[in-house]
């Protein structure tokens, strides 16, 4: 019986040796909606790209997204994508310094896939917090205003704000003639956007317009930026004037709130340089935007911005 009670305490003082001591208890990094809304600072972009963009408004634009999800990492460790709002967890936090995070904001690609890209055209995206174990550091609109630049290799090839007048024009005049207006947004009245109507009196019932004409590398990441909503779906298309076509890029659907979409436009560059070179790593391309009204009332499409943005790929 000694024996058996000495064998039974030896196992008790080895089990609790064993016992994992590692205090699992996580900080948190809690992140608002809206916490990337304002997060980009260019008030140096013209010094570092060697450009003269002095619209106020244009300016103002450049600055502007709404992402919908972030990718974390501490330590070198990859936390993960998460959807806007969110907490994430963090484990082996040092309580005595704070720490850096790379915070990555991200969207969905083409606006409506499933797939959440990384925005690439960003400076650093390493950011100083105050990690503590069982404690939140909050992540929001105030603390990342204006903590992004863009780096020097991206480049803004298209910037329309809609304030006075824009740079959209009727692709084929023989089809339609009707055009956005610059209007006071109604929801903002220090905003302007970009109104289309198709209306009962209108000539046509489908509308398409076109961007100025722009110059883009093939081989460069490019993207379509636009913040909208309409009364009906939305198309958005590649015109090509030294080949002859156009190219769908895809289309975004009826919305009666504003929505922010990142377009991927370097695929569809690279099918239509392929189909016949014109000019050697380089297509000049119009952004087509075409839409229908609605058959039993008069449909609206309301843009806020469009841009279109291209840089090395990441």
């Amino acid at each position: 019986m000694k024996k058996f009670l000495l064998l039974l305490t030896v196992l008790c003082c080895c089990f609790c040796s064993c016992k994992d001591k590692h205090d699992y208890t996580p900080a948190m990094l809690e992140f608002s909606k809206d916490a990337f809304d304002d997060c980009f600072d260019v008030s140096n972009y013209n010094v570092e790209h060697d450009e003269q963009i002095t619209d106020e408004d244009k300016l103002y634009v450049m600055g502007q997204h709404k992402f919908t999800h972030v990718f974390v990492s501490y330590g070198g460790k990859a936390l993960g994508v998460w959807e806007l709002p969110c907490t994430v967890p963090i484990l082996d936090v040092n309580d005595n310094d704070s720490s850096y995070v790379d915070i990555v904001p991200c969207f969905k690609k083409n606006g409506l896939s499933s797939t959440i890209k990384g925005y690439s055209y960003v400076k650093t995206y390493k950011k100083r917090v105050l990690l503590q174990k069982g404690k939140t550091t909050y992540i929001n609109k105030e603390s990342m205003h204006k903590f992004y630049e863009y780096h020097k290799y991206a480049i803004f090839k298209l910037i329309e704000p809609f304030t006075s007048q824009n740079s959209f024009s009727p692709h084929n005049t023989l089809m339609s003639i009707v055009n956005f207006n610059c209007v006071m947004d109604p929801e903002d009245n220090t905003n302007r956007i970009g109104l289309l109507s198709l209306t009962n009196d209108s000539l046509r019932n489908s509308f398409e317009v076109a961007s100025s004409e722009i110059s883009l590398p093939v081989n460069y990441q490019t993207y379509l930026e636009i913040r909208y909503k309409c009364d009906n779906d939305l198309n958005i298309e590649i015109y090509a004037p030294s080949y002859f076509n156009v190219y769908p890029c895809g289309g975004l659907y009826a919305t009666d709130k504003w929505q922010t979409a990142y377009i991927n436009l370097d695929e569809n560059l690279t099918n239509i340089y392929n189909s016949g070179t014109i000019f050697p790593g380089i297509i000049n391309i119009k952004i087509l935007l075409s839409g229908a009204r609605l058959s039993d009332r008069d449909t609206h499409y309301y843009i806020d911005y469009v841009k279109v943005i291209t840089g090395p790929q990441a």
